[in-house]
C-alpha cells in the first residue's frame, strides 16, 4: 500500500508554464475568436444580401414568402394565412404602382449623380466608375415591374 501512495506523490507536476507562453497562448486564442467572428459575420452578410437581392427582383414571390413568416412567427391557421397573403398582394399592386411613378425620378437623379462625378474623373476612372455603378444599379435597382392590366 505504501508503494502505491509513494509512486503518486513521487511524481513530479510539470512546471508552470512560462509567462510568455501564456500570453501566446491567449494571443493565438483570440485570434481564432476574432477570425471566427470576422467569418460568421461576412457568410451573414452575404447571405443576407443574397435573400434582400433575391426578394427586390422577384417581388411576385413576396406576398407568400411574408404570409408564411407571419404565419409561422403568429401561429396563424390555414384560413388566416391566406387572408394575410390575399391582404399582402392587394397592397403590394399599390406599392408597385407608387414605384412605377417615382422611379423615373430616382433613375434622373442617380443618373445626375453618376455624370457629375464622372465628370471629374480621368477617362480610365471614367470608365470603372460607369461600369461599377451600372452593376450596383442592376443589382439594387431593377426595372419597376410593368402594369398589370
Amino acid at each position: 500500500m505504501k508503494s502505491e501512495t509513494t509512486s503518486l506523490v513521487s511524481d513530479p507536476l510539470p512546471p508552470p508554464a512560462s509567462r510568455g507562453r501564456r500570453w501566446l497562448t491567449l494571443f493565438v486564442a483570440l485570434v481564432i475568436f476574432v477570425a471566427g467572428m470576422a467569418s460568421g459575420a461576412a457568410l451573414t452578410v452575404h447571405y443576407a444580401v443574397g435573400r434582400l437581392q433575391f426578394a427586390i427582383h422577384h417581388p411576385e414571390v413576396a406576398p407568400a414568402r411574408i404570409a408564411a413568416t407571419i404565419a409561422r412567427r403568429l401561429d396563424l391557421d390555414a384560413d388566416q394565412t391566406a387572408q394575410v397573403e390575399k391582404i399582402v398582394a392587394n397592397r403590394q399592386v399599390e406599392i408597385v404602382s407608387i414605384r412605377r411613378r417615382f422611379q423615373p425620378e430616382i433613375l434622373q437623379q442617380l443618373n445626375s449623380v453618376r455624370d457629375e462625378i464622372a465628370a471629374v474623373l480621368t477617362e480610365p476612372q471614367r470608365e470603372k466608375w460607369t461600369k461599377l455603378f451600372g452593376q450596383f444599379q442592376q443589382r439594387w435597382l431593377p426595372p419597376a415591374p410593368p402594369a398589370s392590366n
